[in-house]
């Protein structure tokens, strides 16, 4: 049953799990610094508006990430880095190098890690910053948060000590919230594995330097009341009862927006996903009506197709690019997405059918798709719905490994797979009904007029193109890919690629 209203608290405690998967640290670290947040923001004395603002960030603060997680892949496992959020002054160049040391010998890795070290002062990893904060931002905006929950994300990166990459607060001019969830979250990747007392320690260390001194000494002199009831047990329900000011409920539209969140999050990943959950969500939806299940079929549908995908996050960015034939390991590391995206949403009984079903997407009428290798029998019709419209948009879009194929391509790949029994027969109609009638990509009005080479320019940009690559493609000089650029941007009133790759999510422009 599709519920008509879904709490927004759900929709963020699945999303936390993801963030965790995206950034390569322990479940459930999002949770704990959410719970730990609150509890030091009431004992700090905090106002209620900030209180709740706190609770938020602690979520979101990280959301960005993979907006940036392709780039960083070309250096360095990605999902290997989380741990340089927490890590002091003095710990960053040897973490690096024992990241390092797994791909190349530890004399070069040594020499990499400081070359590494000293780029994070550099103009180029403001950039990366900003556009994680640009993209939390965005993001927090579009689920209705307020002021300070926005402007609480533009200072994730900032440090009390004012040594930070895009310097733009230090001390108390970073918001008050976000000064807690730093802190918060310092503790609450620390717990997993280290004793109250070494907690306290690390804590005072980054005192004055990366943190508050005030609320680092609050935590400092009880790591443990800030713990308790955290250890081996499932938190999410205890994220959802912490939640300040009361419940937020979702309907209608407002559902749509919030699982669109966790599709873009996902598909930020890799430059050819971009926009890939929402095609799936319009093409399984249409089809779905095409072959006229009841609406709240077809609102489940299109639901679980927005998420089908958010277990990427777990996969390295360089097997998702990767444009030759995939060894077997690899293969088989790809394969887990469609498992983490259940996993991902199993603990909420609202979300959790939707990840079970979104979980589907390569399951084939044989048994030899995954990742439960069900056979028919066990696929109900929106599941083969679902893995149909999933094949028609993957192969109408252009892959590291292979170009899109046309329309009449896809469908006749498509019906040659129906014929072969790894698709539903009906289901492949419905969707080839639906793509017929749509399009393979329908361009909504924009908000905000853009040129048709705007557009196009506009399309190559979010995809991580180089402005020399862009002006190959399109027969026009970099620097007057450069001017595009600058128009768009001030259009859109955005200052990173991850801002226009949001704006064009939104207006059907990927």
């Amino acid at each position: 049953m599709e519920p008509t209203r879904v709490r927004l608290a759900e929709i963020l405690t699945s999303l936390a799990l993801a963030i965790d998967i995206g950034l390569g640290v322990p479940m459930q670290t999002v949770h704990r610094t959410a719970l730990i947040a609150v509890r030091l923001a009431r004992v700090a004395g905090l106002d209620d508006e900030d209180i709740i603002a706190t609770y938020y960030l602690a979520i979101l603060r990280y959301v960005g990430c993979s907006t940036t997680a392709h780039a960083t892949s070309r250096f360095v496992d990605e999902l290997a880095l989380g741990n340089l959020l927490v890590v002091t002054d003095e710990e960053m160049i040897p973490e690096l190098a024992r990241v390092l040391a797994a791909v190349m010998p530890e004399a070069q890795a040594q020499a990499a890690a400081q070359q590494m070290g000293a780029a994070f002062g550099s103009d180029g990893m403001a950039q990366h910053h900003r556009n994680h904060c640009e993209a939390a931002e965005l993001i927090a905006k579009r689920l209705g948060l307020g002021a300070r929950v926005v402007d609480g994300l533009t200072h994730t990166y900032e440090r009390w000590d004012g040594v930070s990459t895009q310097k733009l607060a230090h001390g108390e001019e970073i918001s008050l919230p976000m000064r807690v969830v730093q802190v918060a979250y310092q503790v609450g990747q620390d717990s997993i594995s280290r004793s109250g007392v070494e907690i306290a320690e690390r804590v005072r260390v980054r005192a004055g330097k990366q943190l508050d001194p005030t609320f680092s000494a609050l935590i400092a002199e009880d790591p443990e009341y800030f713990l308790a009831g955290m250890y081996d047990k499932d938190l999410t329900q205890d994220v959802l009862d912490t939640e300040p000011g009361g419940p937020i409920w979702l309907t209608g539209d407002e559902i749509d927006n919030g699982l669109s969140a966790i599709a873009d999050f996902g598909d930020f990943k890799s430059p050819h996903m971009l926009g890939h959950s929402r095609r799936v969500a319009a093409v399984a939806g249409a089809a779905a009506r095409a072959a006229s299940m009841p609406a709240s079929d077809v609102a489940q549908l299109g639901h679980a197709a927005l998420v089908h995908d958010i277990g990427r996050v777990g996969v390295q960015s360089s097997l998702l690019s990767k444009s030759g034939t995939l060894t077997r390991a690899e293969h088989e590391r790809i394969r887990l997405h469609s498992y983490l995206t259940e996993r991902i949403f199993a603990a909420s009984p609202v979300l959790g059918p939707l990840g079970a079903l979104g979980s589907a997407h390569h399951e084939k009428l044989d048994g030899s798709g995954y990742h439960h290798g069900y056979a028919a029998p066990a696929l109900s019709a929106k599941a083969r719905l679902l893995a149909a419209a999933n094949a028609w948009c993957a192969l109408t879009e252009t892959r590291p490994h292979r170009q899109q194929m046309t329309e009449a391509e896809a469908a006749s790949a498509l019906s040659a797979q129906a014929k072969d029994k790894l698709f539903d027969r009906k289901a492949v109609d419905a969707v080839l009904t639906a793509a017929g009638q749509k399009g393979s990509r329908t361009r909504r009005a924009a908000a905000i007029a853009l040129s048709e080479r705007e557009i196009e320019v506009l399309q190559h940009v979010v995809r991580e193109q180089t402005n020399a690559a862009i002006a190959v493609t399109l027969g026009i000089s970099p620097k007057t890919v450069e001017r595009h650029v600058t128009h768009i941007y001030d259009k859109l009133g955005v200052s990173t690629r991850a801002g226009a790759a949001i704006y064009a999510l939104e207006n059907g422009l990927s």
